[in-house]
């Protein structure tokens, strides 16, 4: 058979099909056609699309939802807009296009389509959050709907690249760092009760001078990451450190709440003297990249301070140094992070190159404290410097494979005794072991503003019998 004869033979055996294809796609359309019926209803996936707080002059994350048409035709929409219009601190993104008011847009039975909601609020003036409202209005077919769009709007001091000099941060507006802040040589910055102190990605606060931070119980000082959404809560790594210079001393920090970032308090500030450069009291340390409190060959006194869920130290103080912790609780059970070394380390050597190390003399106390976490051993300390070491630990519960005389040790699960340590509550609970175990001390309340009582508690928390 000819080349000829055979197309002819295959278009005549194809025709029909073609014809089939064709009916069934007239059919189709045909089943498609848009419908102008009243009765036709959607389905909206939120009625209300909430934002937590934002700061001014940023964009947020993009919330979503769909519509679903749920009946056999289609629908055209006689518009999707924003109730405020151009005046809307809203935008949208509707399926796939972007603008805020949307007309003609076909949707087929059966089918969805996205609406991706951001919110960009201009400042207001104001010290407290504000709410900002708008609507999502959908117009077909002679019917009306809505979703709901609500946001809380947080105005700013807005510090980038800023040198501080000796000056007061108050309450009211939070101050959010977005690259970087320093307090310079010599002058003081003091932070009132109740001041947020907010920083972007990799931004950082430098200390060449003092810091002085004066929370107190009922409005302590947050240092923490610029976003509020739920996901971002406990989320370590989402800014830099506070970084205490060479030279910087005088510096207090007193009910503080520091989460959320990579490193809490970077302390590098070597002197002749043993004087502490850096007291911290009453303050909780969480969500760290990195490290709670990291140190090299500096001074520094803490008491009545809680750290936990840090991926490399809860505690690590290097190149010598004097350091005194006491009625603390430092654990990371449970933790974000997996890490086989002890969270709490004391050295007095740190390698900073091939061969070459820095060496310091190394002093440290540590009395009634909780050192806990999921590893074997969880605390250490090296001589291996060859510095002069002068290592005091009494009276401390730390998880421990082995005995440490003058200190209770254990590898029971909870030995401590938390109220709710999956929660990160570190509370006592009524049976906890750390109950009246402490040695006396100066430290006469605990970091809630509880009074101790005459059988103080080992850790950060008294407890109080309700």
């Amino acid at each position: 058979m000819c080349l000829v004869s055979v197309i002819k033979t295959f278009m005549k055996k194809l025709l029909p099909l073609i014809l089939v294809l064709s009916f069934a796609v007239a059919c189709s359309l045909e089943e498609e056609e848009i419908s102008t019926s009243s009765n036709l209803r959607l389905i909206f996936s939120e009625d209300t699309v909430l934002f937590d707080t934002i700061l001014s002059a940023r964009t947020s994350i993009t919330k979503r939802f769909r519509i679903t048409n749920p009946n056999k035709n289609a629908i055209a929409f006689s518009s999707i807009r924003l109730g405020k219009g151009n005046q809307s601190s809203y935008s949208l993104v509707i399926n796939g296009k972007q603008q805020n008011d949307l007309r003609g847009e076909v949707l087929l039975g059966g089918d969805s389509l996205l609406v991706l909601v951001e919110a960009d609020i201009d400042p207001m003036d104001e010290l407290m959050p504000y709410i900002v409202k708008d609507s999502i209005i959908v117009d077909w077919n002679g019917n009306s709907a809505d979703v709901k769009l609500v946001a809380w709007g947080q105005d700013a001091n807005f510090l980038n690249q800023a040198l501080i000099k000796t000056s007061t941060w108050s309450a009211g507006k939070p101050y959010v760092i977005r690259d970087f802040a320093l307090v310079d040589t010599l002058e003081t910055l003091t932070v009132s009760a109740g001041t947020r102190i907010l920083l972007d990605n990799d931004a950082s606060l430098f200390v060449a001078g003092t810091l002085i931070i004066e929370g107190d119980t009922a409005n302590p000082v947050v240092i923490r990451n610029t976003r509020f959404d739920a996901n971002y809560l406990q989320a370590p790594g989402q800014w830099g450190a506070i970084f205490f210079l060479e030279g910087s001393k005088n510096n207090k920090i007193n009910h503080a709440i520091i989460e959320n970032g990579s490193i809490g308090l970077r302390v590098g500030s070597p002197d002749e003297d043993d004087e502490y450069d850096l007291v911290v009291t009453n303050t909780t340390i969480r969500h760290m990249l990195s490290a709670g409190i990291l140190a090299f060959t500096s001074d520094i006194d803490a008491y009545n301070i809680e750290v936990y869920n840090c991926g490399t130290y809860l505690v690590g103080n290097f190149a010598g140094g004097n350091y005194r912790y006491r009625h603390s609780t430092l654990t990371n059970q449970p933790s974000f992070f997996v890490n086989d070394d002890p969270m709490v380390q004391f050295s007095d050597n740190v390698q900073v190159g091939e061969g070459e190390f820095i060496v310091g003399d190394l002093t440290v106390v540590l009395e009634n404290n909780i050192i806990w976490g999921n590893n074997d051993v969880q605390l250490i300390s090296s001589d291996a410097g060859g510095g002069v070491v002068d290592f005091a630990v009494t009276n401390n519960i730390i998880r421990s494979n082995e005995e440490i005389a003058e200190n209770f040790t254990s590898l029971e699960r909870n030995y401590p005794g938390f109220f709710d340590q999956f929660a990160f509550d570190y509370r006592l609970d009524s049976v906890s072991f750390a109950i009246d175990k402490a040695s006396t001390s100066e430290i006469l309340s605990d970091i809630n503003g509880l009074d101790r009582d005459e059988m103080p508690d080992i850790g950060a928390h008294e407890y109080i019998q309700k």
